[in-house]
């Protein structure tokens, strides 16, 4: 089966310095792969490429056609006024859940997650919980790939011990 994603000779520069050049690999389904370097290194600015955020300035990237992804960056903000409940039934609906399995798995996901409070304001919850609400976010829409950008950052030892088990 053809790979997920499939990056060929990717390059990226900020003005005249390289993030980096000739980057080649692929993701096959079941894979999980982790980007480590030092910071400024281009490790976001990949994860953002693959995703489709961001052009690189020479390569390719390419997705196999039918292939869901999300992705969680750093820095998790939700607009005003929605709920931990109305972030995660939004993205229920996105993701064209059907309509029977939505209960389930709004209640699966949000429980695992630890929310007591679904009536929160997203955009008022601590770092942490910011966090988790987005990789929750990102869960129920089913992805084939999840990429996650520094996925601890904001997470206390309980967040991360429910990352670890997700």
């Amino acid at each position: 089966m053809a790979p997920l994603i499939s990056a060929q000779g990717l390059s990226k520069r900020y003005g005249s310095a390289p993030l980096f050049q000739n980057l080649s690999f692929t993701v096959s389904g079941g894979e999980r792969i982790g980007v480590i370097g030092p910071n400024g290194s281009g490790k976001s600015t990949l994860i953002e490429m693959l995703y489709g955020r961001v052009k690189p300035d020479g390569g390719d990237v390419a997705v196999r056609k039918g292939t869901r992804m999300s992705c969680v960056t750093q820095i998790s903000e939700f607009s005003p006024g929605v709920t931990a409940r109305g972030v995660i039934e939004g993205a229920l609906v996105r993701a064209r859940v059907p309509e029977e399995e939505r209960a389930s798995e709004f209640a699966e996901t949000l429980g695992r997650a630890g929310f007591t409070d679904l009536d929160a304001l997203a955009a008022e919850l601590s770092g942490g919980w910011k966090k988790r609400l987005a990789i929750a976010e990102a869960l129920v829409q089913r992805p084939d790939i999840l990429l996650l950008d520094e996925p601890t950052n904001h997470l206390d030892f309980a967040g991360i011990g429910w990352l670890e088990g997700v």
